[in-house]
């Protein structure tokens, strides 16, 4: 009997986002970054500001200042992939200082995080952002789904493209694509 590949740490629950962003980041780092994935998903920061200090990737949203959910993994080697029912989903590389890692969403008191449940040797990891329900934006009622987001990462093999765009139909990807 073989094994079935499995998530090392497996964290899920609600983060409220703020300015159509949330970001992976290091422990005691703040929320919030200025700058948008070119991507209109997942990507690193332009450049380093102090007050972004520990802030390694950023995840695009449809919604402004709400609550997205959120599954977040950390695996020891490349994860499964089946994005059937995703409608935008990219993988990129990250420099990962080394610690352990969260997803911060709004500046509030207490911030909104949800921590991975791991420590993670420093490294280059590999991070895989998949969504789905991202076009209702604030205009989605209690009907309408969640904005809903996987996120895994994993350490990179060494032959790891930089930036990967597996899948990107929404509206949202779309408005927020600028390259």
């Amino acid at each position: 009997m073989t094994d079935r590949a499995s998530p090392r740490t497996r964290a899920t629950g609600l983060l409220v986002v703020e300015y159509n962003r949330f970001t992976l980041a290091t422990a005691g780092a703040p929320p919030g970054c200025l700058d948008l994935p070119r991507n209109g998903l997942l990507g690193i920061p332009a450049e380093t500001r102090p007050f972004e200090e520990g802030t390694v990737a950023v995840i695009a949203t449809g919604v402004s200042s709400d609550p997205v959910h959120v599954t977040a993994e950390t695996w020891t080697a490349a994860p499964p992939l089946d994005l059937d029912d995703w409608q935008d989903a990219a993988v990129i590389t990250v420099d990962w200082p080394g610690g352990p890692p969260s997803l911060l969403g709004e500046d509030a008191s207490p911030p909104a995080e949800l921590p991975l449940g791991t420590d993670l040797p420093a490294g280059r990891y590999a991070l895989l952002v998949a969504a789905t329900h991202r076009d209702d934006g604030e205009a989605r009622t209690a009907e309408l789904p969640v904005e809903t987001y996987l996120v895994r990462l994993w350490p990179a093999s060494a032959d790891q493209s930089d930036e990967v765009i597996l899948k990107a139909t929404s509206a949202t990807t779309a408005m927020w694509r600028t390259g």
